[in-house]
């Protein structure tokens, strides 16, 4: 039996324990620092990373994001083009930490050449990056990290 794939399926496979993962601390005590996120949109009850957020159950994509300050980090998965296209359509400004994944369509349809879009692609640490589990666990220091490139996107789009 032949299984359909999403067009919009990323080019590697995600295992489970990718679906889920904290942002890497570095990462989010930069972005932290410079934005005055007022809502974490792809949380769990374990994982958010602010006051005010979104579970699997609340949905965020179902949410209205407009006049929010956005925190996206969405699951590596096959549905990560619907979390582009809410971050494009939404009247706030949103930020997301994706795969560097240049050659999909969402990137060519909602990121690449959009004026209120900014990228910042992010440099690989040497033992790659620390996601953290579910429970704020890094995993063995020792081990090599998600060494798969990064990038930071940004939408503005105001009122």
């Amino acid at each position: 039996m032949k299984k359909n794939i999403s067009k919009q399926t990323l080019s590697f496979a995600c295992s489970k324990s990718m679906k889920y993962i904290r942002t890497p601390t570095g990462i989010w005590e930069k972005l932290s620092r410079e934005f005055d996120f007022t809502i974490d949109v792809t949380a769990s009850d374990k994982n958010h990373l602010l006051p005010r957020y979104y579970t699997k159950k609340e949905d965020g994509l179902k949410q209205d994001w407009t006049g929010e300050i956005v925190y996206c980090h969405p699951p590596f998965d096959m549905f990560i083009g619907k979390w582009v296209k809410k971050a494009y359509e939404s009247k706030c400004l949103t930020v997301m930490l994706l795969p560097a994944s240049t050659h999909t369509r969402y990137f060519h349809k909602y990121i690449y050449n959009n004026p209120k879009c900014e990228i910042r692609f992010l440099e690989k640490p040497k033992r790659g990056f620390r996601f953290l589990t579910e429970d704020g666990d890094e995993g063995d220091p020792n081990k090599m990290g998600y060494i798969k490139p990064l990038m930071v996107v940004i939408f503005n789009n105001p009122k």
